[in-house]
């Protein structure tokens, strides 16, 4: 059985040609024999295709797209999730200028942990990836629609620590808890991170970050399309969103429900999702 590819491929370069190139991508697609399907998601200044296909991505056709138009660039980005492979390339005159393949490391607590909840309008309400780091402590990145941080918790029997960053390399808040569903106490963090700690938790930040999420302060053109899809679906663009094709695909999968929710968390570890909605989210 082929495995399913997630894949955005984006046109992006001189606006009076993108109409036309538009028009050359279709008629191309029509020809090529893919099994699976396509949506559009255009902006003025770029074409936006979102594929999910089995056996492979219909790449000649925006390859011979590209030879047509050799002004305009082709970025392509894929995920496989069953292949445990994700990429990216870019075209240009109809030649590959750039191209990345790896593993997803889908056995890792990076890919593993994960969470996001979203409001019906798109509101980033909670999100965070997770590392375990030995017994009893995790750390990992949280943001929302308005700031993010990294943190530290830790957990001995009931007793349970959670510690936050805000804008710097140094704790600045920390709760302790009885339990999980104790009420949250204020109590004075330890300021220093360790380095080697701040620094693997920035680098999960940025394939966070990266992978699902696109920020209001970023230039304009990279923001084009995200802007427009978001205008498109009736979402409410915040400082920090969720790519569009993301929550696209989960009202998708979860039925047209309000509550847009994604969770990959050990079922260990589903009770951080609470803590930190109880303390860093409610701060």
């Amino acid at each position: 059985m082929d495995l399913l590819i997630h894949a955005t491929l984006t046109v992006a370069g001189a606006r009076e040609q993108l109409p036309a190139a538009d028009a050359r991508i279709k008629a191309l697609l029509v020809e090529e024999i893919f099994s699976g399907e396509f949506e559009e998601h255009h902006g003025d200044d770029a074409l936006s295709y979102d594929f999910k296909v089995q056996g492979g991505i219909p790449f000649p056709a925006f390859a011979a797209a590209s030879q047509e138009f050799p002004e305009l660039k082709i970025a392509a980005e894929w995920v496989n999730v069953a292949a445990g492979r994700k990429g990216r390339a870019l075209l240009t005159n109809g030649v590959i200028a750039e191209h990345v393949e790896e593993a997803l490391a889908a056995g890792s607590a990076e890919t593993l942990n994960r969470y996001l909840l979203a409001a019906p309008d798109g509101t980033l309400q909670l999100a965070f990836a997770l590392v375990r780091r030995g017994r009893g402590e995790w750390a990992g990145y949280v943001l929302n629609h308005e700031r993010d941080a990294v943190f530290r918790i830790t957990r001995d029997g009931n007793t349970i620590e959670l510690l936050t960053t805000e804008g710097a390399a140094e704790w600045a808040y920390a709760w302790r808890l009885n339990g999980v569903n104790d009420t949250p106490q204020p109590v004075a963090p330890a300021q220093a991170v360790i380095p080697e700690m701040y620094a693997e938790l920035e680098r999960l930040a940025e394939e966070f970050v990266a992978e699902w999420f696109w920020l209001r302060t970023a230039p304009a053109a990279e923001n084009a399309i995200e802007t427009d899809r978001y205008t498109r679906y009736g979402y409410t663009v915040r400082d920090a969103n969720v790519r569009a094709a993301k929550l696209h695909r989960l009202r998708n999968d979860l039925a047209a429900t309000d509550v847009l929710e994604y969770s990959t968390l050990d079922a260990d570890n589903a009770w951080i999702r609470d803590v930190l909605r109880r303390c860093w989210t409610a701060d």
